[in-house]
């Protein structure tokens, strides 16, 4: 799974000269060669000068690129991980509880190092579900990382959540 080809949102840009405007998002910037990339529908892309845009949009422009670069650059791996589960036990019940969540990998496939990235979640899971469908629960949480270097990859945890299992012992009648 991967970023949106766009971490930004659809909005309007303005011609230098201010006489057209276009609704688009952003989704590429060289500084180097001056092109801006935009994406008008679902299909049509669009590379031109950075200097046909007006001077707000040159500065929306200049101000997104790192978010930009990140969003092109950085893929996200989620892999189910779990703990050695504890055992409770009573007269007449058992409670098994297994920590579990994500490792979250994030793989920075530019050659430039990418700052301060933020990933937010949200873990779904079942619980109260022992006698009937339960509900669902949330966990959320964010994962920051100061520095993602360029070519590699770093995988962060979620917090854990605990997975409980109740066993209770059938109860005689006659």
């Amino acid at each position: 799974m991967g970023l949106p080809a766009s971490a930004l949102d659809q909005r309007t840009f303005t011609s230098s000269d201010g006489s057209k405007t276009f609704e688009a998002t952003l989704t590429g910037y060289d500084a180097k060669k001056g092109t801006v990339t935009v994406r008008k529908s679902r299909t049509k892309l669009l590379t031109f000068q950075l200097s046909r845009l007006s001077a707000k949009d040159i500065a929306y422009v200049k101000e997104n690129a790192n978010t930009v670069a990140a969003s092109n650059a950085i893929r996200v791996d989620f892999d189910l991980w779990q703990d050695k589960p504890t055992t409770t036990r009573s007269d007449t019940e058992r409670t098994k509880t297994t920590p579990a969540g994500y490792t979250v990998e994030l793989r920075n496939w530019s050659k430039q190092n990418v700052k301060n990235v933020k990933v937010r979640y949200t873990i779904f899971h079942r619980k109260d579900a022992e006698n009937g469908a339960g509900s669902i629960a949330q966990t959320k949480g964010t994962l920051n990382v100061a520095t993602l270097y360029a070519s590699s990859t770093d995988p962060q945890r979620t917090a854990p959540v605990n997975l409980v299992r109740y066993s209770r012992q059938k109860s005689g009648g006659g």
